[in-house]
């Protein structure tokens, strides 16, 4: 079997979450949302996944589709911020759409009809959050560090969290790696020294959920989440791309050891949501986690290869956990599990069970896939090579980088065989 094994599979996971997009489309006709009870940052999430697919297995059916999703929702300043989600936008929020429209630009993804292009977006989301981060730095608390919340008015205004800082951090690293402006990468790694600091990452690489800047970021809510590790481990990685530092190769094996807690066994090493799975008091958010951490994981791989090994057997391992799960439905879609280790769960079709299946399939094969896209190198149609930081003039950047029935019937047969050639490359 060859890497279009994978592919198939990652196209029946694919269709259907296009199939539950295009079902909420009829009813509230709003490009770029899902139905309640998904917030806003995880539809973000999910067409993201959707990117990714369109550039791994090269199937570009929905890319008119996700375009449209992204460009309706990038609201006020062009930079994600819609005025009807107010009530639940947050640093974290804003950033993931950010995030996702990095990874259009990445992977060439063809740019809308119009002027502003997908790393404007991304980088004009960046430079508000660096502006807010300043702020913080100067005039807030715990000398640094993004809120949760942009809005005094939102519950968890005085929380300052992994999840936004990490995505702050991930961002600031992919630009500077795009862009090769240094401004990006002195953001990164003060961001990172900010989170050391206070403990949100621990010296032994542990992420922990957040910490209340009324006191001071003193105390610290100490659950662990897959998401944002993951988010960690990718910026890490490739600021050790960039630099070659020892620093950060000594951070990305320090993350990659701290997911322990993520796997089922060393034995088994599939991902777990150690935090809520064994429980069973997932939230609907918690449950698209396992999602981002694969991917994130998947591209720390390409950025920091000396790890790459570990990385992929806790992927492969996973997607084959995770293929076992799904069920297809016919014209009605495909239903996951949440768990990939349990083999008593049942089948729902969630948004996030399904998303989180495509991701860790489907990041198999980022080894084989063509590199990214850089400022220097970019397509797409009328790619723009801005992206400056506003803080300094740009720098040039390096070059291309990185190199029927139940789903899993067809899939789980499939996978072994094609993992095993991609773990050999």
């Amino acid at each position: 079997m060859t890497p279009d094994s994978i592919k198939s599979a990652a196209k029946t996971l694919a269709d259907s979450i296009v199939l539950m997009y295009n079902e909420s489309l009829k009813t509230d006709q709003i490009p770029g949302l899902f139905p309640d009870p998904y917030y806003w940052w995880e539809a973000g999430s999910v067409f993201h996944g959707l990117i990714e697919y369109s550039y791994l297995t090269g199937d570009s059916r929905y890319d008119s589709l996700i375009s449209e999703a992204l460009q309706h929702q990038t609201g006020d300043y062009d930079a994600f911020m819609p005025p009807n989600q107010t009530k639940t936008l947050g640093n974290e929020d804003q950033s993931t759409w950010g995030l996702a429209a990095m990874t259009a630009a990445e992977v060439g993804l063809p740019n809308p009809p119009k002027d502003l292009q997908w790393l404007d977006l991304a980088v004009n989301v960046w430079n508000i959050q660096a502006m807010r981060y300043d702020d913080q730095e100067r005039n807030g608390t715990c000398d640094g560090g993004l809120k949760w919340q942009i809005f005094t008015f939102n519950a968890g205004y005085n929380y300052k969290d992994s999840a936004s800082n990490g995505n702050f951090f991930l961002l600031s690293a992919r630009l500077a790696k795009y862009t090769g402006n240094t401004t990006y990468s002195e953001y990164a790694d003060k961001v990172f020294r900010w989170s050391r600091a206070i403990r949100l990452v621990d010296e032994e690489y542990r992420v922990f959920s957040g910490t209340d800047d009324k006191a001071n970021c003193t105390s610290m809510n100490r659950i662990r989440f897959t998401s944002t590790h993951g988010t960690y481990t990718e910026a890490a990685a490739l600021m050790f791309n960039l630099t070659g530092a020892q620093t950060w190769r000594e951070a990305v094996n320090g993350f990659v050891k701290s997911a322990s807690v993520f796997q089922d066994s060393a034995r088994t090493p599939i991902i777990v949501e150690s935090a809520c799975e064994a429980n069973g008091k997932c939230s609907i958010d918690m449950r698209s986690y396992k999602g981002m951490f694969a991917r994130t994981f998947a591209r720390a791989a390409l950025a920091a290869p000396f790890a790459a090994d570990t990385i992929l057997n806790i992927l492969s391992t996973s997607a084959t956990g995770a293929a076992t799960g799904c069920t297809t439905r016919n014209a009605n879609g495909t239903k996951c599990t949440f768990s990939w280790v349990n083999t008593t769960d049942e089948p729902v079709a969630g948004l996030g069970e399904v998303f989180n299946a495509l991701e860790v399939v489907q990041v198999l094969l980022y080894p084989s896939a063509k590199g990214f896209k850089t400022a220097n190198a970019t397509a797409g149609g009328n790619a723009t090579q801005s992206g400056g930081a506003s803080r300094s003039s740009g720098a040039a950047a390096p070059q291309n980088t990185g190199a029927a029935g139940t789903v899993a019937a067809s899939v789980t047969a499939v996978l072994v065989v094609a993992f095993a050639t991609l773990l050999s490359m």
